[in-house]
């Protein structure tokens, strides 16, 4: 596939991975950041339910550090405790998306940027997916650690893009049946 049809977002080929968006991580988050991170995972899981895109979760050592809370794991095919930090060193994620090789396009949410993020998102390039890190739906404790993390995906060519951007890429027109019923939630 050509740089150009790798930037396309592709609904069809998709799936949406919420990383770590347990309670005591996003707690660490400034209140606005994590107002927004939520916003933002929230209108793409609306999306996803609404064009039947599979919506995938990891949790992070939820022994330590919690578990997804219910409204987090509700919308998912399939939920992941994990220690790994890149969520492919997790099997059965891994296992998942092999058996769904339809689904060769993974949108990325969740926390931290600079660790879990990048490190998936690298790993999933560099073994055959198309990674999309939807930056606003993305976060860290420290704003300048999410940056440069996204600039560091950039420079490695991992599509980085809004989650408004990829929403309206996926529609593709204000006549879709969906439209009217998600847009409300850009504004």
């Amino acid at each position: 596939m050509s740089g150009l049809g790798r930037a396309q977002i592709r609904p069809e080929q998709a799936v949406l991975l919420l990383v770590d968006l347990q309670d005591r991580l996003l707690n660490i988050l400034a209140p606005q950041t994590r107002h927004l991170l939520l916003r933002r995972v929230d209108a793409m899981v609306a999306l996803c339910q609404r064009l039947a895109i599979p919506i995938l979760a990891t949790a992070q050592y939820p022994e330590g550090l919690g578990p997804l809370p219910p409204e987090r794991t509700e919308p998912c095919s399939a939920v992941f405790a994990k220690t790994s930090f890149s969520c492919l060193g997790q099997p059965d994620l891994r296992q998942w998306l092999e058996a769904h090789d339809d689904r060769r396009q993974v949108w990325i949410a969740g926390v931290e940027t600079h660790v879990c993020i990048v490190q998936t998102a690298l790993d999933l390039e560099t073994q055959g997916w198309r990674a999309v890190v939807l930056e606003d739906a993305c976060a860290s404790r420290d704003p300048a650690h999410r940056d440069s993390a996204l600039a560091r995906l950039r420079q490695a060519g991992v599509l980085v893009a809004p989650a408004e951007s990829v929403f309206y890429e996926s529609l593709r027109d204000a006549r879709h049946p969906a439209f009217r019923e998600l847009a409300a939630q850009w504004r």
